[in-house]
């Protein structure tokens, strides 16, 4: 309560009451629709969060909840197939989002020890009753030289890092296909600042591009998806 008291007169200082009351319904939305606040998970983005990281990786974010969702199903797959792996997975939202679909295994790969426990105890914590893989597994180490598992694969990329560890992550990738050729892998790249490099990738073929947009602002995309599958 106290807290409520204190951001009203911080608002009115800084807004007036006119602005004040006009910011209530907004507030209000957020407050019910907030991914953490409804699960009592911490997957929001902090100024400490990309303290420490190398200059080759990208800051965190978490993965959109709605968005995340309809990229998993525009892919058309059977998810029980595939093994969901989150390169440079941060704090672990889109291992808890993915948690909703029935994969095979969920992995998360993750630099960052702190992200990494962070992501651990959200996969604990979280318990949304559309949940129908309950075993999320957490790794700390570095996402360029993970060993892949076997079988199909769906590896999920948040712009996660710069062109130095995507690079070793491709050529991690196409070790991992000469050993096994057979498999199905599906590569999702989402605000994919590296893309020219998953083009030039002799091993995979682009069979996607997408522009998500919402539907009050259609002219402002909200997400740029770019799907691989190995040839």
């Amino acid at each position: 309560m106290m807290d409520a008291l204190v951001q009203l007169r911080s608002s009115l200082h800084r807004h007036g009451w006119w602005r004040t009351l006009a910011l209530i319904p907004r507030n209000i939305l957020f407050r019910l629709t907030d991914f953490d606040r409804k699960h009592g998970t911490n997957t929001g983005m902090q100024a400490e969060d990309d303290a420490g990281l190398p200059r080759e990786h990208e800051g965190y974010e978490g993965a959109p909840p709605r968005l995340f969702h309809r990229i998993i199903r525009s892919l058309d797959i059977a998810p029980a197939r595939y093994a969901f792996i989150d390169l440079g997975s941060g704090k672990g939202k889109a291992l808890l989002l993915a948690s909703h679909h029935p994969f095979r295994r969920i992995i998360g790969v993750e630099y960052n020890p702190r992200l990494d426990a962070i992501a651990a105890a959200n996969a604990r914590i979280y318990r949304h009753p559309e949940r129908c893989m309950h075993r999320i597994e957490t790794v700390c180490g570095d996402a360029g030289a993970f060993e892949l598992p076997p079988g199909d694969l769906l590896i999920y990329l948040f712009n996660p890092f710069k062109a130095a560890i995507m690079e070793r992550m491709l050529a991690n990738l196409e070790s991992a296909l000469q050993a096994d050729g057979e498999r199905d892998v599906l590569v999702v790249y989402q605000n994919p600042t590296q893309r020219r490099l998953l083009d030039e990738a002799p091993f995979l073929e682009r069979v996607a591009y997408r522009e998500y947009r919402t539907r009050r602002l259609r002219k402002m995309p909200i997400g740029r998806v770019a799907v691989y599958r190995n040839h």
